[in-house]
């Protein structure tokens, strides 16, 4: 398994883990649930299968520097991104670049910022998704809902492909975007949709061809850009390209319009920690439903999430709250309010006074 290459996406601005996570420190790069970042976590993962100098990254050219704090990263495995564009765009990316070292070598696709246990699982089934995509398969990985999420994409599950003892891959019957609670929980009850993880594997040349049948112009461009070989050239190719191609993920630019596609269902434990709730998820809980870190002083709270990495928090008669303070800024917010949370930020963004809390 020589030519199996993971490329780790190391892009997103966390806006949902607001104050904790800034503009120049995102979620990927914090240190929330361990002594290492969630992005050196993933890198960890997966070194069993893919030692570092099969690492590929993926970073905004701002994030260069945190990114190399934790990990020695080769200057020929960063890719970086003149301005994020979602998924798609950053796949191809580093599609192409694989291309130039193992044309027909396996992808693996991981997002920096995920939770995931036991890791010993979590390569068990991607050995399985390997194994399909080594036979012209494009593979995601599923994960068994566990509420009728939101704030997931979910997977309807065809035929079944594969069986290795509790492990089961199937043909992918179609994606769904996220819906809403109703039919989050019909999806549920009828056993036949796992939440979409977000996590790929498939042979470069396939994803590549794919790219050029459902976004030509963008391949075109990544053909160019495979054809220079001065530094310079490239970063300014790349500029050119971002600059044309729409910002899209690679589940709407491909993964839902292909024929052969493949979905893992994984037996590890996954959470994408996509905001302050993951905490109550991850972290103790106490008798009254509260989960903190840092100092913290309380009566009468309950249901409520505190955080906080300097000073003190004091709280008194609250219920269903997140609390959370990272240096000079607090997040106030009722649990059931933090979709609202980019908005606000939006409206921060606009106004100088809190442009610079970002």
């Amino acid at each position: 398994m020589s030519d199996i290459y993971a490329v780790i996406l190391c892009g997103g601005r966390g806006e949902r883990f607001w104050p904790k996570s800034r503009q120049n420190l995102p979620k990927q790069f914090v240190r929330l649930f361990a002594r290492h970042s969630l992005t050196k976590a993933t890198s960890d993962r997966i070194k069993r299968l893919c030692p570092l100098e099969r690492q590929l990254f993926v970073a905004p050219e701002q994030f260069v520097g945190l990114l190399k704090t934790e990990i020695p990263v080769a200057p020929d495995n960063l890719i970086l991104e003149p301005v994020g564009k979602n998924t798609a765009p950053a796949i191809g990316l580093a599609a192409i670049t694989i291309s130039q070292r193992a044309p027909e070598g396996i992808m693996v696709v991981l997002p920096a910022d995920h939770l995931i246990a036991p890791t010993a699982e979590f390569l068990k089934a991607l050995r399985i998704g390997v194994e399909l995509a080594q036979n012209g398969w494009l593979v995601t990985f599923g994960i068994t809902p566990t509420r009728p999420d939101t704030n997931y994409g979910y997977i309807q599950l065809g035929e079944e492909l594969i069986r290795r003892k509790n492990l089961v891959a199937y043909r992918v019957k179609e994606f769904k975007e996220k819906p809403n609670s109703r039919t989050a929980r019909r999806y549920i009850d009828s056993q036949r949709y796992l939440w979409n993880s977000g996590m790929f594997v498939w042979r470069v040349d396939l994803i590549l061809q794919e790219f050029a049948r459902f976004m030509p112009k963008f391949y075109e461009g990544l053909i160019a850009y495979n054809q220079l070989r001065s530094t310079q050239e490239s970063r300014e190719t790349v500029k050119r390209l971002y600059q044309r191609v729409e910002a899209i993920s690679i589940d709407y630019a491909v993964m839902e319009k292909a024929a052969d596609v493949a979905v893992v269902h994984g037996r590890f434990d996954w959470d994408d920690v996509g905001s302050w709730l993951a905490l109550a998820r991850r972290l103790p809980v106490d008798k009254y439903g509260n989960t903190h870190q840092g100092v913290w002083f309380e009566r009468d709270t309950h249901n409520s999430i505190i955080y906080s990495d300097e000073g003190v928090v004091a709280t008194l008669g609250i219920r269903n709250l997140v609390i959370a303070r990272s240096g000079e800024a607090v997040l106030v917010a009722d649990k059931q309010a933090l979709g609202e949370l980019r908005q606000l930020l939006r409206e921060m963004q606009a106004d100088p006074k809190g442009r610079k809390f970002l």
